[in-house]
């Protein structure tokens, strides 16, 4: 008698198909974490319309020995690269591997601040230095009619924004970066509570500094007005705090 196997090979075929698509489109979003490590960096993703361009880029990506994993996020909008080691490979050559395998990227968060004495071509590289040797950070626009200047940054990368103002007035650049001061009113908060919450807060990107009063249990906090959010001061204060803050007191603006 004769038995054909030519069904059950299909079927074994289909399932082999199945577990491998499973494998890539897995892969494709999941090889070696995310999040801000210093080994690792996530950028803004555009261009990625399916499952098969994302394995594409993918693969491009980690035929560059400095990366040693490309996840593309499941809505395809954000591309997490973690990296052989701090250095290895910059921002820019990685936007640019991106660009050349026929998509676009960028970094995730940018601002914009002035520099009154910004004034000519010289100045336009002396400052475009001085910023992108920062890590995590690239200068996408100079104008020197508005003397603005717009840079993308990685919080993962720099965390402090102090850094960034530090080092523009090491190299001679005045940054006008007005100064907000918020007062927030909470429900009690202990000594070791404090200064748990200080030290938080002072690690929140664009907090210039903190105070907090344990006998009126007020948190005073200066920031760069724009550079972070009062939702995510009070987060913090609330968490780092265990407690909850009733209302923000006052903002006073300076310029």
């Amino acid at each position: 008698m004769k038995i054909s196997f030519k069904y059950p090979t299909l079927l074994i075929s289909l399932l082999v198909s199945s577990i491998l698509l499973y494998t890539i489109s897995n892969n494709v979003y999941a090889c070696g974490g995310g999040g801000s490590s210093p080994d690792g960096i996530t950028l803004k993703l555009r261009g990625v319309n399916n499952l098969a361009e994302a394995v594409k880029l993918k693969a491009t990506l980690q035929k560059n020995e400095a990366i040693k994993c490309a996840n593309v996020s499941p809505d395809k909008t954000e591309i997490f690269i973690s990296i052989l080691c701090p250095g290895a490979i910059t921002e820019e050559q990685i936007i640019k591997a991106i660009k050349d395998a026929g998509f676009e990227s960028s970094m995730p968060n940018y601002l914009t601040f002035k520099i009154d004495n910004l004034t000519d071509a010289s100045d336009i590289e002396k400052l475009r230095h001085a910023l992108d040797e920062l890590p995590g950070v690239t200068t996408s626009n100079i104008d020197t009619d508005t003397k603005e200047v717009t840079i993308n940054y990685y919080e993962g990368w720099i965390r402090f924004a102090r850094k960034i103002i530090k080092t523009l007035e090491d190299n001679g650049f005045k940054a006008i970066a007005p100064i907000d001061t918020l007062t927030f009113q909470t429900e009690g908060i202990t000594d070791v509570e404090a200064h748990d919450v200080r030290a938080y807060l002072l690690a929140v990107f664009g907090v210039t500094s903190s105070d907090i009063d344990t006998d009126t249990h007020e948190v005073k906090v200066s920031i760069y007005r724009g550079w972070t959010t009062k939702e995510n001061l009070i987060k913090t204060i609330e968490e780092r705090g265990n407690t909850k803050v009733k209302h923000d007191l006052v903002t006073l603006k300076t310029s």
